[in-house]
């Protein structure tokens, strides 16, 4: 058997398979099994290193690391820009001997350095390293199970630190991101950064008796810093999500296959030219300036694309109001869904392995809200076309999220605050139904009263939580009376 990359995943041959097959898990390892492309993983670590680049982000990732770890290691007074700019020369002037022979061209050499230099200096703007407190530089984290998992891990640095009448350890690791993941992003794919501190905490944990406090992600492109909380409780959620990965290599290794996920990574995939699950979705462009994109390999078979479930016929497509003489049954086909469109786990998963998890909190609030809209097309004798339910959901969905952004400054249908509002919404529409057969102008104006109707429902219950002593207030009911119906 030879290694064959499939539209539904890598499968591999016994000698392949040895060589991807993990004795420990990274946090990494563990977040591209469990919600990356797992075949892009395994390919990966057929493919090995390849020919070294020093603009590529994985190098300049390495050599910012690298000072950082050089300057963290110096006694606090040393701790300078001018001597972080000097590693970095020092650096160069070995690596243009050895690793990185276009580094001995001067206008690359100085292109390089100041990329470098801008991806780490902002690790002055988050604090003056000569006064933080250095426990170790790149401890080691091997030899230990988290979960009853094998766990390997490098702590960039760890810091003692005094924070809320507590004295204990920081665990932080340095990112050079594009971008810092913003809280609508971590709430829909999950927080890989802080997961790997959780980890981190877990393991420090096992390995040494000062508490572990709290863990920080320093953003050194940017020079922010996010404090990741890393109490018992979650610390335990995030080992079980790692034990639950490495179920899932070892379900991998089973079957001797690694299946393929689609999505905006694809672009920077050594495979995207010639994987078929890439080549059939939408996600099929070559987004590397052809660094590392291959247009043939020897390492494994590759299975002939075959058009796509979307080229066919788009699952997500708009679909058009009935057509004189065309049944309701005909005009719902374009809501016939993809297969296998979610996945399962515990419900406060929102995403497993890149697709939406119908156990979780959210799911039930997307479900709920679309069928809600079903409910009210139906009750108020609309035809129920995917253009009507789709327009009629995003408006629900929009006012669900419109009022919870006030309370809760989110619009995650995880949440339980949209759980609640999305009652209190219900109950407003037996009040103020919708008002189909109108103009845009007339439903703008609804869609503005009922807003404004659960904004107060809702501030109505924040106002009853604070409140101190609850007692009937009879005389001001007794001041209420109902409005009076012109003759």
């Amino acid at each position: 058997m030879v290694s064959t990359l499939t539209r539904q995943g890598l499968h591999l041959d016994a000698a392949d398979l040895a060589q991807v097959r993990r004795t420990a898990l990274s946090a990494s390892t563990a977040k591209a099994l469990s919600h990356n492309c797992a075949a892009g993983y395994a390919f990966g670590k057929l493919l090995g290193e390849q020919a070294p680049d020093p603009f590529a982000a994985t190098t300049q990732g390495t050599a910012v690391h690298s000072v950082l770890e050089e300057l963290y290691k110096l006694p606090g007074g040393k701790r300078t820009r001018r001597r972080a700019a000097n590693i970095l020369l020092s650096m160069v002037a070995q690596w243009r001997h050895g690793d990185f022979p276009q580094l001995n061209d001067p206008v690359t050499r100085q292109l390089f350095i100041a990329d470098v230099i801008g991806k780490y200096q902002g690790i002055f703007d988050i604090e003056d390293p000569r006064e933080v407190d250095v426990v170790a530089t790149e401890w080691p984290l091997r030899g230990i199970e988290l979960g009853g998992v094998p766990f390997i891990g490098f702590v960039d640095l760890t810091l003692r630190v005094t924070a809320r009448g507590r004295t204990g350890l920081r665990p932080v690791d340095f990112k050079t991101s594009n971008k810092i993941p913003d809280k609508r992003k971590l709430e829909l794919y999950g927080d890989d950064h802080g997961d790997q501190i959780r980890l981190y905490a877990a393991g420090l944990r096992k390995v040494q008796d000062e508490p572990v406090i709290e863990g920080r992600v320093n953003y050194t492109r940017h020079g922010k810093s996010r404090v990741v909380a890393v109490s018992e409780k979650r610390v335990a959620q995030t080992v079980g999500e790692f034990a639950r990965a490495w179920d899932i290599h070892n379900e991998m290794v089973q079957e001797a296959m690694f299946p393929t996920q689609t999505g905006p990574l694809c672009g920077w995939c050594p495979l995207v030219n010639l994987c078929p699950a890439a080549q059939a979705s939408k996600f099929n462009t070559d987004r590397t300036d052809s660094q590392t994109a291959l247009c043939q390999t020897d390492l494994i078979d590759i299975e002939a694309a075959v058009p796509s479930r979307e080229d066919q016929a788009s699952p997500t497509a708009v679909v058009s109001p009935a057509e004189p003489g065309e049944t309701t049954e005909t005009s719902m086909e374009g809501l016939i869904m993809a297969e296998h469109a979610l996945a399962e786990d515990k419900p406060w998963e929102e995403v497993v392995r890149g697709k939406l998890n119908g156990a979780s909190y959210a799911a039930t609030g997307y479900f709920g809200i679309s069928s809600l809209a079903y409910e009210l097309l139906g009750t108020h004798g609309v035809p129920i076309q995917r253009i009507a339910v789709d327009a009629m959901t995003n408006v629900l969905a929009s006012i669900v999220t419109d009022v919870q952004e006030g309370l809760s400054g989110s619009t995650s249908f995880q949440e339980g605050t949209n759980t609640r509002i999305r009652g209190v919404l219900r109950t407003v529409l037996v009040s103020v139904p919708p008002p189909f057969g109108e103009d845009a102008e007339t439903w703008a104006t609804w869609i503005k009263m009922v807003t404004g109707h659960t904004r107060s429902i809702a501030a109505a219950a924040v106002r009853l939580a604070g409140t101190d002593e609850i007692t009937a207030d009879i005389d001001t009911l007794a001041s209420i009376a109902p409005m009076r119906k012109e003759a």
